[in-house]
């Protein structure tokens, strides 16, 4: 068709083809500018689905005047072959961006917010995608984000109620893993079907909004969410399975996203989002975090000599700054936590009484320092527990989770309480990450959560600064014996404290040989202080 006229548009070349039809680079001789020509298939001329399938592409896109939609300018026909008249993009799909490795973080932020937008877009006019997924989001060479192809879109939803009807492929069909995500079949959408669209039920927009969770998945770790050799594995990972973390893929992922993805792709779409908005409001959120944190960190870089002059000025002669620094940590994961604590407890809402605390996740990928995230999480345990009106699980019940790809409030329903803490702590060079999130089991919202990127070699010193912010923030009303609990030290030498929680990590394996390193490390914490009780 190149060098041919087709009503006002010249084609210059072809773009490339896939199930459905054939894109051409075409000029528009009126008006002077180029744009995307998209034919039908000749064998799918005579097909009445795929005639309205294409019809209601150009529909729906139409209808929906959005920058992260692709612009539809026209619908025609030439000698019995259907065409629409795109706007041009320069650029790559999504699917090409990813290329099995995860996005920038940033990246991802901005791309992602920008594909929120057009599903709010689309669902506030009354249309369901149905077939989001890395193929048919374009990124231009201007960092835009473009939803294509609502060639499988229904109008015909609201957001007080369903009303649309989906097929699905019931038979097993071995694939080929390119062919997930094949155009315009119903192959291709399998592995990004939201559980009601794979059981045939009604649709509402959030069956877009599990698409996108696990669009957001493959953005941020480089794997699909699911994957299987045939349909039938595909469905039964839908339907039964929950993927793993996405942070065992990419360690240095905030938490905040992971806990983003997991409520897009929640099964039973009462605890998924309500909302592209919604949705939306916490993907930009955590860019602003995300942000801050950045400057922050780049504003105030701590010099080479930081440490051992650090530990110097607060008297810690003859005590290596790094434990200090893991010590203080410590108290300022149990100082956040616990304020989310009082929160729950104190705030106007439903009583959140009964919480868990999961071990914390190393995200460092370091097996040496798994001592640490037990120790916190062993930490949060004994002070949230200290706290009157709270019921915590004991360490024997939360520690069965460890190492365990589970999902948080499946957790917190065998361990029947309302309210489940999870967290990771992140070494990157000179900056120790901390986050931690509150999530409701019963509908799966955080209810509080904190991240804190702070220089080492600057945390003993913002440790009380951070705990006033956190108090602040939440408008807590502590007595002075309540501030004190949450963040009671009780030892002031950090050696001391390095070596009392090695002996409780090996203390807690419950073997001989580990009672005997425990011992040896409990000795030698109180040979470095010999006031410490707990080493006792």
């Amino acid at each position: 068709m190149i060098g041919q006229t087709v009503s006002h548009y010249r084609i210059l070349s072809k773009i490339g083809s896939g199930g459905m039809g054939e894109v051409y680079v075409g000029e528009d001789l009126v008006l002077g500018r180029k744009v995307a020509l998209k034919f039908l298939l000749g064998e799918q001329t005579t097909d009445p689905e795929s005639l309205e399938r294409f019809l209601r592409e150009a529909r729906i896109a139409s209808a929906l005047n959005h920058p992260n939609i692709c612009t539809i300018h026209e619908f025609g026909d030439h000698e019995g072959r259907p065409f629409l008249v795109l706007e041009l993009l320069e650029g790559r799909t999504l699917n090409d961006e990813i290329g099995e490795r995860p996005l920038p973080l940033g990246r991802l932020l901005d791309l992602a917010i920008q594909v929120a937008d057009a599903l709010e877009a689309a669902h506030a006019k009354g249309f369901v995608h149905r077939d989001i997924k890395p193929a048919n989001i374009y990124v231009t060479d201007r960092g835009e984000a473009k939803v294509l192809d609502f060639g499988l879109a229904k109008l015909g939803f609201n957001r007080r109620g369903h009303g649309l009807d989906s097929r699905a492929l019931t038979t097993p069909i071995p694939v080929a893993e390119h062919r997930l995500t094949g155009p315009g079949t119903a192959l291709g959408t399998v592995a990004f079907m939201s559980p009601e669209q794979a059981r045939g039920e009604d649709l509402d927009g959030r069956t877009d909004l599990f698409s996108f969770g696990v669009v957001l998945y493959e953005m941020a770790t480089g794997r699909r969410a699911f994957a299987g050799p045939t349909t039938a594995v595909l469905f039964d990972q839908i339907l039964n399975r929950t993927p793993p973390p996405a942070t065992r893929f990419n360690p240095e992922m905030p938490g905040a996203l992971e806990h983003i993805i997991n409520k897009a792709i929640e099964k039973d779409r009462d605890f998924r989002y309500a909302s592209a908005a919604e949705l939306r409001a916490d993907l930009k959120r955590l860019k602003r975090e995300t942000d801050s944190t950045r400057m922050s960190v780049a504003a105030n870089p701590a010099p080479a000599s930081a440490p051992a002059h650090f530990a110097a000025r607060r008297g810690l002669t003859g005590v290596a700054a790094k434990p200090a620094v893991w010590m203080s940590a410590v108290a300022l994961v149990v100082a956040l936590v616990a304020a989310g604590a009082y929160y729950l407890v104190g705030s106007g809402g439903r009583q959140i009484e009964t919480m868990a605390v999961l071990p914390f996740v190393n995200a460092s990928g370091n097996p040496d320092t798994d001592y640490l995230t037990d120790g916190i999480t062993e930490a949060l345990i004994n002070s949230l527990s200290g706290l009157q009106g709270v019921r915590v699980s004991a360490r024997s019940l939360a520690f069965k989770y460890k190492g365990k790809d589970i999902d948080p409030l499946k957790a917190g329903r065998e361990l029947n309480v309302k309210a489940v803490i999870t967290g990771r702590v992140t070494a990157r060079g000179n900056v120790l990450v901390i986050q931690s999130d509150v999530m409701d089991v019963a509908n799966g919202s955080q209810l509080w959560g904190g991240q804190y990127n702070r220089p080492m070699a600057d945390i003993l010193a913002v440790q009380d600064e951070i705990a006033g912010e956190i108090f602040d923030k939440l408008r807590l009303r502590l007595t002075g014996e309540d501030k004190a609990r949450a963040t009671k030290r009780y030892t002031q030498n950090a050696e001391a404290y390095q070596l009392y929680l090695k002996g409780r990590f090996y203390w807690n394996q419950g073997t001989i040989g580990g009672y005997k390193q425990s011992i040896e490390y409990f000795e030698q914490a109180i040979a470095k202080d010999p006031k410490y009780a707990l080493a006792y």
